[in-house]
């Protein structure tokens, strides 16, 4: 059998495991230190004095909307294309989501878009980065400032990337950093938010340590369905997560030069292919990739896109449909009873397929999944 190549870092690599025994003393000292380098680094990444460390991206997302003030029944302009930790958290937050369609070519929230779907009963706007991609983020918070209602940043990938000057990260009242294995190669698990503003960092701070309440989701009201229980929500980050992502954040930008080369690669061998839409460039902003995440043409169906995956599964290559989340999903419909459709983020969510995209794979590795990906492609073509 080959061997298997994966679609992100796993947990913890061999030379981490040597490290950790050196940052893992026992000592509550040593536990505090180490919580407290992460988020000091994090926040030095966006440019923002304070950061809490929690133990998920949704109980993170939850606080932050908790501190924003974000009630039962509020309006929030989301992004149709968004992280299920996001959707998630404004189910149990009983908000009422306005999604908005996803831009054709960076697939992430634009301003002019938010601008008229903004009403008087809007509370939120939640922008986030789309692979990494940071693409109208400091267009959103133009939008805000206009209508003086907070931006929530989610920063899912893509940290260390930049929109001019400013990092990303900088754009919300509060910016949520992913750390899990989904958002990147930089931790194993938990999020950290970000802000400076000392009120809500004090709320943050509250909640962090387990001040948060959480309302109780009535499931028979919105149809019996119960996809979010599938998302922890613990304040806390596990010691070994905190360690993991502060060996890794200390080799941030050795990691972030090794993916920018890989994303190369990516471009180089699959540019040209008829079938496939690739990361568009964005010449004005410094992307922090995270994924490498490939969309098949429109003459695929979601079905066929399926296909393509199992069998790049069946040959040990790590790929995966699933990082993006549209509101045309029964879920979603059963949850907050949404009936319009969003035509360019559904079809960008039934033809993404992301590609092995990490600092370990070797120039072998990638040169292998694009093969197999054009073969899986073809054969599909040919079973029509």
């Amino acid at each position: 059998m080959s061997e298997i190549i994966t679609l992100s870092l796993p947990s913890i690599q061999a030379h981490e495991l040597r490290a950790l025994t050196e940052c893992l003393d026992g000592s509550v000292d040593g536990a505090l230190a180490l919580e407290k380098e992460l988020e000091d680094g994090v926040a030095d990444l966006v440019a923002r004095p304070f950061g809490a460390a929690f133990g998920s991206t949704q109980c993170a997302i939850e606080c932050a909307l908790q501190a924003l003030g974000v009630r039962d029944g509020d309006e929030v302009v989301l992004p149709a294309l968004a992280p299920p930790a996001l959707v998630a958290a404004l189910a149990r937050a009983r908000a009422r989501p306005l999604f908005v369609d996803a831009d054709p070519r960076s697939l992430t929230l634009r301003g002019a878009s938010v601008d008229s779907r903004c009403t008087g009963r809007t509370r939120l706007i939640v922008g986030a980065t789309m692979h990494g991609d940071p693409t109208g983020l400091d267009e959103l918070a133009a939008v805000a400032s206009k209508f003086e209602i907070p931006l929530l940043e989610i920063v899912c990938g893509g940290l260390g990337g930049q929109i001019g000057r400013d990092p990303v990260g900088r754009f919300g009242r509060i910016s949520v950093v992913g750390l899990e294995a989904a958002s990147g190669f930089l931790g194993a698990s938990g999020a950290v938010a970000c802000t400076n503003d000392d009120a809500l960092a004090s709320a943050l701070s509250l909640m962090r340590e387990g001040g948060v309440v959480r309302p109780r989701v009535d499931w028979e009201r919105i149809g019996g369905v119960r996809p979010i229980e599938q998302f922890v929500s613990d304040p806390s980050l596990p010691l070994i997560a905190a360690a993991v992502s502060v060996l890794r954040l200390r080799r941030h930008a050795e990691y972030a030069k090794r993916v920018q080369e890989i994303f190369a690669q990516y471009m180089s061998r699959l540019g040209g292919h008829a079938d496939l839409l690739l990361p568009p460039p964005a010449p004005d902003n410094r992307v922090g990739w995270s994924h490498f995440a490939v969309r098949l043409s429109d003459r695929y169906t979601r079905d066929e896109r399926d296909s393509i995956v199992l069998g790049m599964l069946r040959h040990d290559i790590g790929v995966s449909s699933a990082v993006c989340y549209a509101p045309g999903e029964p879920a979603s419909l059963a949850q907050f009873g949404v009936v319009e459709g969003f035509p360019i983020a559904e079809r960008a969510a039934h033809r993404l397929i992301a590609l092995p995209f990490h600092p370990n794979l070797s120039e072998r590795d990638v040169d292998l999944t694009c093969q197999t990906l054009e073969v899986m492609i073809q054969r599909q073509s040919i079973m029509r």
